[in-house]
């Protein structure tokens, strides 16, 4: 860019002077004018490419300016469209830079050869030139393994300072191959050549990973640290060594300076939610995943906090949780599952109903969605609905017990077929004869048929702390007693229920009015 500097000189001298410009004066301003527009103006790559064709056109014979037309389209990794230029390297004697460019596009279009000799005679025109070292580097790093080493070797004499540099480079090639003697051989020599340089010991540190060799991996870990190269990365990895290791508290340590150095480190941030619910404190594995750089994107940790948030029996906060993941992932089943869990629980039974017919709209063979359904369809008293959604289930899972029971807790209730809904819990007891629930359905459906003493058998089976957590089984025997004629027990257990069951409320009053 010097000699552009140099006319833009002439050019400001031109307007205090009060020069006339001669013919060719105006031509060079002209050039460079449209030289200026092309490079500062526009606001994309390709504003520029047309711009710089424009500058092409006022003066066909600018080596420098196909370079620079090359150069974008490369940038861009469209080498057809650097084709119409590349002949820039054909006229005049070539510069560095003008190889380097060459041997760029000679590499995108598949001549893996002719790049490397352009390359070759870049770095003979100026040895000192990292960039195009580099460059090179990676181009031999993508031959064969036979081809390269050698090639990368003969590199060593002649570019000692980056040493270092071609030895990690032929090591990650023999780790790529899982040859991991000849890698860590040529690792070494890399430690040898930069004692401080962290690139070797890094992939020293992967190929120890990747052989489990813990010891060896914490030992490369903590001299990164020493040197202070250690970052979220390398101090998370560190965290999760010590937590295979079992020691919690080395492990937690370094989690928490892996979050230091990055407050949304994915990795760190998961493993001290871990930790964090293992000592119970689900509110700071909650702020822990939702730090996480991944709490956007990741569904899983969407779902994970909304666990959190239901075990502090927050359902209000689960819900909106679940529900923002619905839609911020429309079309996740996992999702869409736990959200229609959630608006049952809440008692949003019209929506859950919806989301669970959607997601048997593409999954139909999905029994615990179905079941969901078709509980929502019971609340919202779809009984017609409901009792076709169980059939297909039980047609296909005929001792699905929680099917089973839903069939006939619901008969029950409506107190029809009570014959047919004492099958059907019967069949589900046989599958699980401890479940207090299924219990509570058989005691129900007795009540229903009039068995009160068989009822009352059922019911008091049951232990006394689950009668008085359960509100619903609370109300059975309340209504058990009051069919007995016995009011003062059933005020009892009516009592126990009533805030939580509006059944129950509405029986207690009727009998303490008598």
């Amino acid at each position: 860019m010097k000699h552009l500097f140099c006319l833009l000189g002439l050019l400001c001298a031109t307007g205090v002077w009060g020069l006339e410009l001669s013919e060719q004066g105006r031509r060079e301003a002209e050039v460079f004018n449209s030289f200026l527009q092309a490079i500062y103006l526009p606001a994309s790559s390709q504003q520029t490419f047309a711009g710089l064709e424009k500058t092409l056109a006022l003066e066909p014979d600018s080596k420098y300016v196909r370079r620079l037309l090359v150069s974008l389209a490369l940038a861009a990794g469209n080498p057809e469209q650097a084709k119409p230029y590349i002949g820039f390297i054909d006229e005049g004697e070539n510069d560095a830079q003008d190889w380097e460019v060459y041997a760029a596009y000679e590499w995108q279009a598949g001549q893996v050869a002719t790049a490397r000799q352009a390359y070759e005679k870049a770095l003979a025109l100026n040895p000192d030139d990292s960039k195009i070292l580099y460059q090179y580097i990676l181009l031999l790093a993508s031959l064969p393994l036979e081809e390269a080493v050698p090639a990368l070797e003969q590199l060593v004499p002649a570019h000692v300072s980056e040493a270092a540099n071609i030895y990690t480079t032929i090591g990650r090639l023999y780790a790529q191959r899982l040859q991991f003697e000849q890698a860590l051989s040529y690792l070494q020599k890399a430690v040898e050549a930069a004692p401080d340089d962290p690139s070797p010991r890094l992939v020293r540190a992967e190929i120890y990973e990747k052989n489990s060799q813990l010891f060896l991996l914490l030992h490369e870990l903590e001299e990164l640290e020493k040197m202070g190269y250690a970052n979220a990365g390398t101090l998370s990895r560190m965290g999760a060594v010590f937590l295979l290791s079992k020691d919690v508290p080395r492990a937690q340590a370094y989690f928490l300076k892996a979050k230091a150095d990055d407050n949304t480190d994915a990795t760190s941030n998961y493993f001290l939610a871990l930790l964090a619910e293992q000592r119970g404190d689900l509110e700071g594995a909650i702020g822990y995943l939702k730090d996480s750089a991944e709490y956007p994107t990741k569904s899983s940790l969407r779902v994970q906090v909304s666990f959190y948030e239901n075990r502090l029996n927050r359902p209000h906060d689960t819900l909106r949780t679940l529900g923002q993941a619905y839609r911020d992932f429309p079309g996740n089943v996992e999702v869409a599952f736990f959200y229609g869990l959630a608006l049952n629980d809440n008692g949003n039974h019209r929506q859950a109903a919806r989301v669970f017919k959607q997601i048997l709209s593409t999954n139909p063979d999905y029994p615990e969605a179905r079941l969901n359904y078709a509980y929502a369809l019971e609340s919202l008293h779809r009984y017609r609905d409901m009792e076709f959604q169980l059939a297909w289930l039980l047609d296909r899972q005929p001792r699905n017990a929680a099917a089973l029971n839903l069939y006939a807790y619901s008969l029950a209730e409506r107190n029809q077929r009570l014959d047919e809904a004492q099958g059907y819990i019967v069949r589900a007891l046989a599958v699980s004869p401890q479940d207090y629930s299924f219990i509570d359905t058989l005691g129900w459906v007795l009540i229903r048929q009039g068995k009160l003493a068989q009822a009352q058998d059922v019911l008091l089976v049951l232990p006394r702390e689950i009668i008085e957590q359960n509100a619903e089984i609370a109300y059975h025997l309340g209504v058990l007693y009051h069919e007995q004629g016995d009011t003062q027990k059933a005020l009892k257990y009516l009592e126990m229920a009533q805030d939580k069951w509006p059944a129950a409320k509405k029986l207690y009053k009727k009998l303490r009015r008598k």
